[in-house]
Formats: structure tokens, sequence, C-alpha cells
């Protein structure tokens, strides 16, 4: 065949004859077209081809084209410019089958960098190309498990490997059985337009397929057009020219199977022995993904449901809420009410005897909307309504429909009130915030007595941001001492003297600017750092007390604010005391002011509190009197100093009903030897009223602002 080379090629296809007799591998020698010149007997073995069958045809022509034109393209013009080039391509025998080849081609140059002849040593890699996808197929298979994906993708995952790796030169399909139904799963690297609507699983005839099921071993039809298959399944196959076809069963366990494998396919050479463990490594990534489905529906049932009621649990609400991809509605929190003192009466399992008759009845109620109902928390329940306006409106309408009837716990007939807090959620929104809306409403909802609906506003959001946004700078304010004491003087209303002040936390941050004690007191009392604040606020107080006794100026009582928690904090007595003895200050100087409306519930420790406070001879004072549930009962039980009307009876003094209140309010402090301060005094009217009522001291604007250390020893009030 060098006949009609030159003499210099003709030396170079001896060389490289030579060479490649003396590797003892299988090759092909290429002119400088690319187009066969020879081949060695060992390469006729594996190809099946003689030389004068390919003599002078392109190299490319024995390679599958379809999808690696590009790739072949870059592997002659590698070979063009001189370089050795490797490769692994689906290679075509003489029979039309075709397998993996490993390609080292040697390019050999003249003296002009121009190529004159190729050495193409080819190896079958088959074998090593199969098991090397099942490898990559199976780290997928443990990513998807990972990733919690679903079993049809897991199963998609295998059919798209399948036809990938062999260049969509053949279409997978899994058939299996599934809750009754045989059900097809099949890979989506065909996109067959009009013939086939692509869908990643559907619903197959039983009769196509319950044989083929069943099946023990693998089996090859030649031809496939005489089976009675899925029809729009086969008719794509037919429509690709695929001619043959493999079912490979999958057995769950002995004897027991869970579907076929299907391959279509045209000349892939299924029955050769290579492909015999890359069927069972197929086959074992397949019962691999059933067998972590049926492992996940077992968590699923642990995880996502509540078993005593029969409801999914908030998990598995959320899950199914996803499944509906798309949504616009509502979700509501329902509770009812007396949840906690019927659990008190008759015990644990009274409470879900009771949540799940609210779950039958929801369901019935809404026998003819989607709903979904699950299992919130212990006490209540959650679910989630397509959006009705109606509905929406009447929620607490609906509310009363489900209690219309007792509920039966234990035997008794029980009737039940219920609040809802329900929030709107649309395609795109984070579902666990509509459940927060949602929660944030039925927090409003227990604020009222009765079965009540509440829903979510945005403006509640906003001041949720702002709280939480104080809260971020709060700590670090406290710890660099950023909030300070400011203090209004108390004034006599008949000479005008001041005879005590009052300390007021003040907070001036260097990022959020003044900040309201009306927004940072209650964050600070929620987020537990009040007792912080207080103490910061009388070691300030002590430390004025300190200096103005060093400098032999006049002082006065003044009046510190201590929060309910830190009022019943247990060592909060021996605390001050040491405070005290640290700045050497005398305790008759200093009142302890305490907010009637939340900090006297539990009056018994109140009490014995306050006496600690008076046998150290520190004076005691109640804050906000009026705005409690037991103001009156209680003055003489607890040993105050002080009382001071709130500002809200101050504002309102001209009108008949407050007048009589704060007129009552005086009498009885009077009569019980406590001094009253009137807050909030604005108005000369205001004082002069007071003063007629027999109060002889008071506080506001009409006499003097909240002033700092600073602008009060300037004033030279004292």
């Amino acid at each position: 065949m060098a006949n009609s080379l030159c003499y210099e090629t003709d030396t170079l296809f001896y060389m490289l004859k030579d060479l490649g007799d003396k590797s003892g591998r299988k090759y092909l020698i290429l002119d400088d077209a690319l187009a066969v010149l020879y081949m060695n007997d060992l390469y006729t073995e594996l190809a099946g081809f003689e030389l004068e069958d390919i003599y002078r045809f392109p190299f490319r022509s024995l390679l599958q084209q379809k999808i690696l034109y590009h790739e072949i393209e870059e592997i002659e013009e590698r070979l063009y410019k001189g370089k050795v080039t490797k490769a692994e391509l689906m290679h075509t025998r003489k029979t039309g089958i075709p397998f993996y080849a490993g390609l080292e081609c040697l390019p050999f140059q003249d003296e002009q960098n121009k190529t004159k002849l190729v050495l193409v040593f080819v190896k079958d890699v088959t074998y090593i190309q199969l098991q090397s996808f099942v490898d990559r197929l199976e780290k997928e298979m443990f990513q998807a498990i990972q990733n919690e994906i679903s079993f049809n993708e897991k199963i998609q995952l295998i059919c798209n490997g399948i036809d990938h790796l062999f260049h969509r030169e053949c279409f997978t399909a899994f058939v299996w059985e599934h809750e009754g139904k045989c059900q097809m799963i099949q890979s989506n690297v065909w996109h067959p337009g009009k013939t086939i609507q692509y869908t990643l699983e559907q619903s197959v005839e039983r009769t196509c397929y319950e044989k083929l099921i069943q099946l023990r071993q693998v089996v090859v039809y030649d031809d496939f057009s005489h089976l009675h298959l899925h029809r729009p399944h086969k008719d794509l196959a037919l429509e690709k020219e695929f001619t043959r076809c493999i079912f490979l069963p999958v057995g769950k366990s002995e004897g027991e199977k869970l579907g076929v494998m299907t391959i279509y396919f045209n000349e892939q050479d299924y029955k050769n022995a290579v492909y015999s463990h890359f069927f069972e490594r197929i086959v074992d990534l397949i019962i691999l993904a059933y067998s972590y489905e049926k492992k996940q529906q077992q968590i699923y049932s642990l995880a996502y449901m509540n078993l005593s009621t029969g409801m999914v649990n908030l998990n598995g609400f959320i899950g199914r809420l996803k499944e509906l991809k798309e949504w616009d509605g509502v979700i509501h929190l329902v509770e009812p009410t007396e949840f906690s003192r019927i659990v008190e009466l008759y015990g644990r399992d009274s409470g879900e005897a009771l949540l799940k008759q609210m779950y039958e009845r929801i369901l019935e109620k809404c026998e003819e909307k989607h709903i979904l109902v699950g299992r919130f928390v212990s006490s209540s329940i959650i679910l989630y309504m397509e959006k009705d306006e109606a509905e929406t409106r009447h929620m607490t309408e609906f509310l009363k429909t489900l209690v219309e009837q007792p509920f039966i716990v234990e035997g008794r007939s029980i009737y039940i009130t219920l609040k809802s807090g329900g929030a709107p959620i649309r395609t795109g929104q984070s579902i666990k915030e509509g459940i927060r809306h949602a929660e944030s409403a039925l927090s409003e909802a227990k604020e009222s007595f009765g079965t009540m609906a509440r829903f979510y506003c945005e403006e509640k959001d906003a001041q949720l941001e702002k709280e939480l946004l104080i809260l971020n700078h709060l700590t670090e304010a406290i710890k660099h001492k950023e909030i300070t004491a400011f203090f209004q003087p108390k004034v006599e209303l008949r000479r005008g003297r001041i005879t005590s002040m009052e300390a007021l936390a003040r907070w001036t941050s260097p990022v959020l600017g003044h900040v309201s004690p009306a927004d940072f007191i209650p964050v600070a009392e929620r987020a537990g750092l009040i007792r912080e604040i207080d103490l910061q606020i009388i070691e300030q107080v002590l430390r004025w007390f300190q200096r103005r006794q060093y400098e032999g100026k006049h002082i006065v009582p003044i009046a510190v604010n201590i929060s309910p928690e830190h009022f019943y904090y247990p060592r909060f007595v021996e605390e001050l005391e040491q405070l005290i003895k640290k700045y050497h200050a005398d305790p008759n100087y200093l009142i302890i002011e305490i907010t009637e409306s939340l900090g006297l519930v539990d009056v018994k420790r109140a009490q014995e509190i306050i006496k600690k406070l008076y046998i150290r001879g520190l004076k005691t004072s109640v804050d906000d009197f009026g705005m409690g549930y037991s103001s009156l009962s209680y003055l003489q039980k607890l040993p105050f100093s002080e009382l001071k009307i709130d500002r809200s009876f101050t504002s309102r003094i001209h009108e008949a009903g407050t007048l009589a209140i704060v007129r009552s309010i005086i009498q009885i402090a009077y009569n019980l030897e406590i001094d009253v301060v009137a807050e909030g005094v604005e108005t000369k009217e205001q004082a002069d009223v007071l003063y007629q009522l027999g109060c002889k001291c008071a506080q506001g604007y009409l006499f003097y602002r909240p002033m700092s250390f600073r602008e009060l020893e300037e004033s030279n009030i004292l």
C-alpha cells in the first residue's frame, strides 16, 4: 500500500508500521488527508474491517458523528498542527455495532510542518467507559439522595444518563407498579414535540407491561414492532428509527418484581458480555433509589405526620403546600381558647381528641373547597384556603360555625371559643414568612374575648422590623453606656418649690440618633436587658449624689423607675444596697418607683420586697396609678411612700367622671398617709384643679421638661 507514496513518506510509513508492530497493539496509519492507509490484524479482529474495506476512507467515517461532529473536527485540527491527541469516541464496527474506542494519535510532520502520516493506536474501552459512567451515576444518585429529590427524578437521572452515554443513540424509560397503577418514567433528553408530550411520569396500560415486569432475566428483541407497548412511547421510538429493544427486569427482592427498564436502540450490542455487569449496577442503583424512597416514606410518617390526630404536622403541611407549585390564598392558625384548661382538667389525650374533632369539622365545612389542614403546634391547627374575599372577610363567622355544636371530651359536651390569625400568601412568597405573619395576627386575636379572627397588617411588620433594629444596637448601647439619665423635677403646687426629681432613661445612638424610651424600653424588657439599664441609671444617680455632697451642694430625693423583671429579681435589694454603700449615698434620697399596671401582680412578694426597702431607708413610689387591675385593694397592703396619678387622668381632669376618680384617689392616699404626685400637668388650669382637690405635688411640662445632668447644673434651679 506504500508504493504510491513518495520516498520520504514511504520511509516514514515503514518506520511507523515497524513501530506499531513492535507495540503489540491495535493500530492504523492515516495519510496526510487523515484517510486510512494501513491497519494491522489486531485492529481487524476488533473492528471487523479488512484493509480493502476502508482503504483511503476518511478515518472520521469510522466514528459515530451524529453528536461528535465538532469534537472530531477539533481532533483533526490538532493532528494537522502536529499535536499528539488522545480521545475516547464511539467507533463503528463493520457490523454497524459501535464500541467505545480509546484513541492515541501520533502525527508526524515534514520540514514544512505539514502532517504526512498519523499513527493511531486503538483500544476497546467500552467496559471501562461503562463502569466509569456507572461510578459517576452512583455519585450523582447519592447527591440526589442527599438533596432529597423525588424517586421519579432519581429514575429520570438514570434514564438521562444512559441516553447521554450512548450519544442519544437510544431512548430509555422505566415502567413500574406504583399506587396500584402502571407508571412510566422516561428520560427528558428527547423533546419529541408533536409526537408525544413530555411528562416526568405518566400512566400506561397495565396489559402492555404486566408480563414484562415479571421477567427474570434480560430480554433483547431485534424487532419490537410487533410488541404490545405503550403506543405514544413506541411511536416515538419508531419515529427515531430505533428497531431493537431491551427489557431489563428490576427486582425489589427475591421473587418480587419492581419494574422493568426499557431501552430502544439500533446497533448497540447489548447481548455482549461486557454489558452484563453494567446492567447489574444499573439495577442496583434503581433498587437503591426505591429502598431510600420507602425509608423516606417511613420517616415521613414519623417526621411529617401527627399520628394521634391523623393530621400532617407543620413540616408535612409546608411540603404539601409546596407541591401545589402555585398558590394564592390565606394561611390561618386556629387555636381553641380553652385548650390548656382542657388538658389540665382531662389530660393531654383529651386535647388531642379536641383538635382531631376540629380537624374533621373543618374538612366537612370546606368539602367543596381546596384546603390544606395540618397540626401547627400542640394547641393549634394550621390551614391554607384558596383566596376567597368573602371567606376572608367573614373568617370569624366561619369559626363560629365550627363551634355551634359542642365537642365531646371525656364523654362530656364542651363548648369552646376559637382564635384565628390569618395572613395572605402568594407564589414566590416565603411560606415561613406567611406563617410568621399569621402568628402575629393570632397573637392579636388572643387579646380579644370570644371567638375572633384577625388578619395580618404590614404596619405591624414594620413595627417588628423597627424593634429588631433597636435590639441590634441596644446591646452595644448598654456596653458603651450610651443610655443616660435625664431629670424631671416634681414641684410643690403651693410654692413652686422642687421637692424631688424623677430619673428618666434617655438614649442617643451614634447610628440611630435619638431613640424614644417608648420604643427602646419595651424592647429591652422583652430581651431581658432592662435590668442592666436600671442599674446604669441608678449608678448615674448615685454618682450625682456623691459629687453634689463633695461640692457641698443641695440634694433632693430622686426617683428611679425599676422594671417588674428587675423588681422581682432575687438579689434586687442586696445589689441595690451594695451600690448605695459603694457611693456612700444616703438611702433616704433614693426613691424606688414601680409601675403599678405591670409590676404588682404578685402582691405578697411585692409586699416583702417593699418592706425590705423600707427597713434599709429607701422610699417607694407607685407609678401610673389607676392603670392596673386592683389599684385600690392593694394600697392598704403595700407601704408606699408616694403615689403618682397617671397622666391619662390629668389630661381629662376637666371631665366630671375623671374628676370624681382623681378626687377619690387623693382622698384615699391622704387617709393612708401616702404623698400624691400628679403626672403630665401641662396647663395652669390642670394645676389649679389638682391643688383644689388636695394634691400637693405635680410633675409635667408646665413646670420643667426632662433635662440632662449638664442642663440641670447650668439651670441652677436647686
